[in-house]
This record gives C-alpha cells, sequence and structure tokens, in this order.
C-alpha cells in the first residue's frame, strides 16, 4: 500500500473515476472505509457494499489515453479464467473500462478479503506468528500456479534478455550461465502486502505470467531476508526448489530486480544491504 499522492489533480481525478465506477456497477463505498493508493496513484481500491448486499472491493485503474492495455491492464481478469479455484485468491466479480478526458480507466469488483495483509509494505519488517497450515496452503498454492500452462497471449514477468542485460549490472560478473532452462506461469510479485494471515489469500494478479521456474519462492525470500528466522521458514518451504542451480540463477535474477529498484523508492534501498549479503552467500556456496 502507498501512500496518497501529493499531486490533488491526481487525487481529485482518482476520487471522480472511483465514484463513476462505483455508480456504474451499484455500488456504495462502505462508511469510514479508508483508500488503498497504488503507485503514484496509478490505481485506487475501496472496500464496498455490492449489488448482493455482500461486502466487495472496488479498484480503479488509470492510464493516459491511447495507452491502456495491456499486461498490468488485463491481468486480474486473465488471472480469473487460468488459473485453478483452489488457488487463494480474490474473485472477480465483474469488470468495465471507460475513457474521460485525457484518460483511460478500468474498474474491478472482486470478493473481499477480510484477512489483514501480513504487511503494510512488500518486505517483512518484523516477524510474524503464521500457523503450519498457512505455509502448507502457501506451497499449495505455488505448485498449482506452476503446473497451470501460462496462456499463450500472457507477456512474461521478465524477459530472458532482461536477465542477460540486468544481472551482470548489479551482481557483476557472477560467472555463471544466466540463460533461464525452465519457465513456469508465477504471480510475479509475491510479497508481504499481497499476503494476508492467518487465513491465506493471495492479493493483487495483474502481473502474473510465465517466469523462471520459482521466482515467486525467490521473491519472497528475498523480502523476507530483515527477519532470519521467517527468511529460512520461506526457504525451507521450498528447499527443493530453491537449491537448485536454477533455483540460484532465479535468486540472483531477483536480487539484480530489487537492487535496481533500490535506485528509486525507500523500501528497496533499505533492502539493498540484506540483498547485497545474500548474494554473496549464493555466490560462495554450492548449489545441488
Amino acid at each position: 500500500m502507498f501512500s496518497e499522492p501529493d499531486d490533488p489533480a491526481v487525487r481529485d481525478r482518482m476520487q471522480a473515476a472511483f465514484n463513476e465506477a462505483a455508480t456504474q456497477l451499484s455500488c456504495e463505498r462502505e462508511p469510514e472505509a479508508s483508500m488503498a493508493w497504488g503507485h503514484n496513484g496509478r490505481t485506487l481500491g475501496v472496500s464496498v457494499n455490492a449489488p448482493s448486499g455482500r461486502r466487495a472491493w472496488l479498484r480503479v485503474m488509470e492510464a493516459p489515453a491511447g495507452k491502456a492495455g495491456g499486461k498490468l491492464w488485463t491481468g486480474t481478469e486473465e488471472a480469473a479464467t487460468t488459473l485453478p479455484d483452489e488457488v487463494p485468491r480474490p474473485h472477480l466479480l465483474r469488470a468495465m473500462d471507460w475513457a474521460q478526458d485525457q484518460h483511460a480507466y478500468r474498474a474491478e469488483l472482486t470478493s473481499y478479503v477480510p484477512a489483514p495483509v501480513c504487511s503494510q509494505s512488500p518486505d517483512l519488517t518484523k516477524a510474524i506468528d503464521l500457523p503450519h497450515e498457512w505455509w502448507s496452503r502457501l506451497r499449495q498454492a505455488s505448485n498449482l500456479v506452476t503446473q497451470t500452462p501460462a496462456p499463450d497471449t500472457r507477456p512474461p514477468v521478465i524477459s530472458q534478455d532482461y536477465i542477460h542485460r540486468t544481472i551482470p549490472r548489479y551482481l557483476g560478473e557472477v560467472d555463471i550461465n544466466t540463460t533461464v532452462q525452465r519457465w513456469s506461469l508465477a504471480h510475479g510479485d509475491l510479497h508481504w502486502a499481497n499476503l494476508t494471515g492467518p487465513q491465506l489469500t493471495i492479493l493483487d494478479w495483474e502481473g502474473f505470467g510465465p517466469a523462471p521456474h520459482g521466482f515467486d519462492a525467490a521473491h519472497l525470500h528475498a523480502y523476507t531476508l530483515p527477519v532470519p528466522d521467517l527468511a529460512a521458514r520461506v526457504r525451507a518451504t521450498f528447499a527443493d526448489v530453491l537449491s537448485t542451480q536454477d533455483g540460484r540463477l532465479v535468486e540472483l535474477t531477483v536480487a539484480a530486480i530489487l537492487l535496481q529498484a533500490a535506485e528509486r523508492d525507500p523500501v528497496h534501498a533499505r533492502l539493498s544491504p540484506l540483498v547485497h549479503a545474500h548474494v554473496r552467500g549464493l555466490l560462495t556456496s554450492p548449489a545441488q
């Protein structure tokens, strides 16, 4: 969750778009419901009362006119038709698109998730207590995702060319083959602000797509580095995925992604020293 955008024009425009979506989808914002903003005000989500009388979640996305569409724009809807029902996630109820002035909008009404997110930021900043069943269900969900064929039209989370370029740029010469041998479907942004507990739900599927096998496990592990005991639990949960040559490559890939992000935001900047230390350990420890 990000802070409210500083630009009042963005705030006003997004709130007006949210009100339009709520009207068209026959929803009412819950009294005193807080607003969940996306990065730079690109999205706005609020809990609502749906026409069925049940609670739901309404999120509105904005893009410049002529630039709507693409992976993130249609991700939630494509995930809804691709993933097995057994993957614990919000279910898409309705969606709509429209344009106004110089902007395009997409609204998505999904089922409400009562369980709180595990962290308000992507990284885990303090220890949390999660039951054994939570970890088991996380692994089961991950297995279901990776075993699901990726839609032919779905772009990858990251490209092979990106990996070739980014690992040496941010990690230096690591003396390993950076060609991915196995790709599988992934959430693509698995971190602690996209996981709920103690009942597991995996949120925000807009970026899902093919990725190096083990991407989600490596991604979550990297965001858990500030809490070593839980980082070890993540690693143990996905030991068979990460403790291989393929796993080492995907961990180095995720490290390079996070170090690149450290150049532009404080969350990744504070993770940067831990990521560097983790990379040193990966490069000095033999993989199976």
